[in-house]
């Protein structure tokens, strides 16, 4: 067996990523007739031509028109049992899935979406054993929504609902950081998750002022985090793990190239800074967890062990409770000694 099988069969679980960012193109496009948004959208054409092909920096843009185009609940219970065979198809067995309550908000109430999404993770699980959670996300570019949405996430149904934590995305620039901290001291005074993107604008001051700012248990991006000690030493001190998306920096960064300017995965990784991979936008970018895993392997040369361990972390760092976390980590690092069994001492390392 290959390392790339290996890889493939793994069991893996996905912390980062977008609902909205992992929709086929032509789901949308039958939802966009369904809902006749092909005959009511003066520029449909132009934006199927973008999903479909995308340009990298208007993939806020892109993805706030097709968001418009579901109208119904069943719009948003089907986008996520799709979703879920995606993740099947490569093993995923647990996912935490980034949403936005406040992007439909002129058509379905917060109970009417929740209730689609979870009609979609139920279905889910039932058919392919996947067990899918949410993350609600609040957009920089609309801060009233932040205390809202904490509201939400520690309400007493909310874990009931599949609600695990709330994240924060969008722009770095669009309003400053402070703007959301009473929303995350909420949340985190009642035990809910913080995940909050940062660095992709600002870089090592987006990422010092989230880290002091939010208190975060997981930081998606984290670019310019490398280049300072003082900011590893914050990760680190704190036991602040960073969710990497290979191909998002690659696709949306200027100073990156291609996949071999991310030597800073290396760096953090050797100073100890846990990591764990998400696909983000899987659709939008092209890519999946598992290609994620892949090029951590052929582009940036991290070792079998080094991946198992990084997907460890994605298990550890979850929002599964204790006992459960516990289990799947067993059941996983069971599961990576058959595979790796399987491989000769030539083709593994």
């Amino acid at each position: 067996m290959s390392v790339e099988r290996f890889i493939r069969e793994m069991p893996k679980a996905e912390l980062n990523v977008h609902l909205m960012g992992a929709i086929k193109p032509e789901t949308l496009a039958i939802i966009a007739e369904q809902n006749e948004i092909d005959a009511t959208s003066k520029h449909f054409r132009q934006w199927m031509h973008l999903l479909q092909h995308p340009d990298y920096h208007r993939l806020g843009e892109i993805v706030a028109a097709a968001v418009k185009w579901l109208r119904q609940p069943d719009d948003i219970t089907r986008i996520v049992y799709e979703l879920g065979v995606q993740l099947f198809r490569q093993n995923v067995q647990y996912a935490e899935v980034s949403v936005d309550p406040t992007s439909l908000a002129d058509v379905l109430t917060f109970e009417q979406f929740m209730a689609a999404l979870n009609d979609g993770r139920e279905r889910v699980y039932r058919a392919w054993g996947v067990t899918l959670m949410w993350l609600l996300c609040i957009p920089r570019e609309n801060p009233r929504s932040a205390d809202e949405m904490a509201r939400w996430a520690t309400g007493a149904n909310a874990r009931r609902s599949g609600i695990v934590g709330i994240g924060l995305y969008g722009s770095e620039d669009a309003q400053p950081v402070g703007q959301f901290e009473r929303a995350f001291r909420t949340a985190d005074k009642k035990g809910v998750a913080r995940v909050p993107h940062a660095g992709d604008t600002l870089g090592a001051d987006g990422v010092r002022d989230a880290i002091m700012t939010l208190v975060p248990d997981r930081l998606s991006a984290g670019w310019g985090s490398w280049h300072t000690p003082e900011i590893v030493e914050l990760l680190l001190a704190q036991q602040i793990p960073v969710d990497i998306s290979l191909t998002r920096t690659v696709r949306l960064n200027p100073a990156v190239k291609d996949y071999r300017d991310l030597g800073y995965v290396r760096e953090l990784y050797d100073a100890g800074v846990a990591l764990i991979l998400g696909s983000s936008m899987p659709m939008l970018l092209g890519t999946t967890l598992t290609d994620e895993y892949l090029a951590l392997h052929n582009k940036l040369g991290f070792s079998v062990d080094e991946i198992q361990d990084i997907a460890l972390n994605a298990v550890r760092f979850s929002q599964l409770p204790p006992d459960d976390k516990q289990t799947v980590l067993a059941s996983y690092q069971q599961a990576y000694e058959r595979l790796a069994a399987e491989h000769t001492a030539g083709e593994i390392g």
